[in-house]
Order: structure tokens, then sequence, then C-alpha cells
């Protein structure tokens, strides 16, 4: 077996180089170690190939549907971007997709050195946001300069895992990037992770935001997001970055991040029957009432208390019981003649049709509960 060996960046750019590596076929070995990657197969350099191939092709679908795949740039990241796209003979003007199609053509090649654009090291300016990313090492690092080739590669595994975009307020918009849960250090990757948990479940949201443009509805509350992505990539386990961009002289940061494993509420929601289409799409709507920042007062008030509850439900911290009697007491509320809460739900016919889709999802839990499909 041959193999190709990866120097490391400083974190968060591994966590993007290993979201393009683990597209790789699994007939391929990934190891990390403390200071390197190896691909151990075949033919490693064409397995490189491939998967930057492959990339490329994602790519460009999103370009074509209308997605933004160009980096944002601080000033300096100008500087670095500028000497990444000489060393590959790429012209000032031409595309990320472009230096990807020519990295593809030779994945190894020795071009020199260059400083990691902001985008690869958020964490070296925010690094206080997230816990395990202090420390001199990882400042030391995050200033040193990689092979052009292999930060080439960790801008191209950045554009892949970076899925869309969600707004968190009114006017403030951030980029939404999905990264692998990193293998131990001397440990090969599962390749049933890096391919059925990891890879098969980004592609499957990237594909879900095309007609999208790419936008999410928000990300917070965090139940609701987790309810969201469940039912959209189905089982998975990542690593999910809210980026503000460069822009300017402001270079790229983190605003928030969080580990999510999908896969036990997946499995909570196939049981109950919630992943069949109709009850897919009624979920989903909910958890993005929740989310969107345009939804406001008692809309936003309920959507969050339901999507709460069906977390917690599908989580077994809370009884089915319970939700099936919080969300009938409030269709009841709805049904009554001359009620107060009648003419509250008159002012806008958007509540009346949530409260009846969520005592929709209601009736199919509970007839999962009697039939016991989920016990």
């Amino acid at each position: 077996m041959a193999e190709v060996r990866i120097p490391l960046p400083p974190r968060f750019a591994t966590e993007c180089l290993m979201g393009l590596l683990y597209h790789i076929d699994p007939a391929y070995t990934i190891t990390l170690s403390a200071g390197e990657a190896t691909v151990e197969g075949p033919h490693p350099k064409r397995a490189l190939r491939d998967v930057l191939e492959l990339a490329a092709q994602v790519l460009e679908e999103r370009a074509q549907a209308g997605l933004r795949v160009e980096l944002g740039l601080s000033g300096n990241d100008r500087k670095y971007h500028g000497q990444i796209w000489k060393a590959l003979s790429l012209p000032p003007d031409a595309t990320p997709v472009e230096m990807v199609r020519i990295l593809a053509s030779n994945p190894l090649v020795d071009a020199g050195k260059v400083k990691l654009l902001s985008a690869l090291k958020p964490e070296y300016y925010e690094y206080n946001r997230i816990p395990g990313y202090a420390g001199s090492e990882n400042v030391r690092k995050a200033g040193e300069e990689y092979p052009i080739n292999v930060v080439a590669m960790c801008l191209t595994g950045y554009l892949l895992c970076r899925v869309g975009a969600a707004r968190l307020e009114r006017g403030m918009t951030v980029s939404v990037v999905l990264a692998p849960v990193l293998a131990g250090r001397g440990l090969a990757v599962d390749p049933d992770y890096r391919l059925t948990l990891f890879a098969t479940p980004l592609r499957r949201l990237s594909t879900s935001l095309l007609g999208r443009k790419g936008l999410l509805a928000g990300l917070f509350p965090e139940t609701a997001l987790a309810l969201l992505l469940a039912s959209r990539m189905g089982s998975s386990l990542f690593r999910l970055y809210a980026i503000k961009e460069a822009k300017g002289q402001e270079p790229a940061t983190v605003f928030a991040a969080m580990q999510m494993n999908l896969v036990p509420l997946r499995e909570a929601m196939e049981r109950m029957g919630l992943t069949e289409d109709r009850y897919a799409e009624l979920v989903e709507r909910l958890a993005e009432r929740s989310m969107n920042v345009n939804v406001q007062g008692v809309e936003k008030t309920l959507a969050t208390r339901f999507s709460s509850l069906l977390y917690e439900v599908l989580s077994r911290t809370r009884p089915p019981e319970e939700f099936v009697s919080v969300v009938n007491r409030e269709y009841v509320s709805l049904t009554l003649p001359r009620s107060a809460s009648r003419r509250r739900y008159d002012e806008d016919s958007r509540m009346e049709k949530m409260v009846e889709s969520v005592v929709y999802l209601a009736n199919r839990i509970w007839k999962a509960v009697i039939r016991g499909e989920f016990s």
C-alpha cells in the first residue's frame, strides 16, 4: 500500500482539511498523528485528485444555484490569497472553483509556503469563545507558514463544509460551517463515521439548501436547530461553526460553535414516524418558525415552546403525553368561540395553521405510543 503524508495546521484548519479528506473512497485509510494526516491505499495521489474534483463539482453546483462560493478576505488575507493564486499559476480574478480544479491536477505540487487566511484560523482571533482553543501553542501554529498545496486543500474543505448562511438577528448574517469531529491521534478514522455520519449527511444538507440560496432560517434555539438538521441530514455527528467572515480590515472570527450528535434524535424521529415526508415537512416548518428572527410575538413563543417540547420528547426527557396535552390545550383554546385566545389567533392565520400542523404531529406521536413504536 502507498501512502501520502500531509502536515497538519491548527485545529480549525485541520477540521476543514478533514472535511475534504473524509469524502475519500472508503478503500483508503486516513490516520491522524500529532503533526500529520496519512492517506493510505492503492493510489493515494489519485484519491486526492478525485476528492478535489468532487469538491469542485459540488462548488460549481452551488454557484449555478446562485450560492456564494467566494471567500471573504481581510487586508492580510488578500496578500496570502494572491500568493496562493500566483503559486498555482492562476490569474488574480480566478474563482475558487478554478483553484480547486488546478489543484486537482497535481494535489502534491511543491509550490512553496504561505500563512493561513483568517478563514482558516478564526479561533486565533476569538478563541475564548471555544473551550480548548486558547494556548500559546495554538497561537504559535496560527502564525506559521504551511505548504501552499495544503493551505489550498484546507480552503477547499472550508468551502465544501460551508453549507450556507444563517441570519442571527436583523442585519447580522453568519456563514455556517459543518466540520467533522476528529479522531483520536494515532487512530485510523472510522470509514463508517466519515462517510455515513459526516460526508453523506453534509451533501444531503447542502443539496436541500440549493433551492433556498443556502440560507438557514437561523441557529437558535439549538433544540429547534437539532430538529431541523436531524430531519434534513439524517443521522450525523459534526461540529457546527457560525463564522463572521472577513471583510475590509476585519479578519474572520468565530461567533458560535457547537458539537451536534443527531444520531439518537434521528432514530427517535424514525421510530415515531416523523421522517415520512408529510411529517418531516411539518417538523422543519415548526423549527424554522422558532429560529426565524423575522417571526415575533406569540407566534415565536408558541413555535419555540412546541419545538422545545418535541425535542425533549424525542430525547426522552419528557413523556409524549405532555407534548400531546400541551398541543391539544392550545388547539382547544383556538377553536373555542368568542374566547380571548380565539380573537388573538384570528389576528394571524399563520398561527392557526401552525397549531393545526402541530396537532397533526401530536396525533402521529400518540399513535406511535399506542402501537408501541416508541418505548
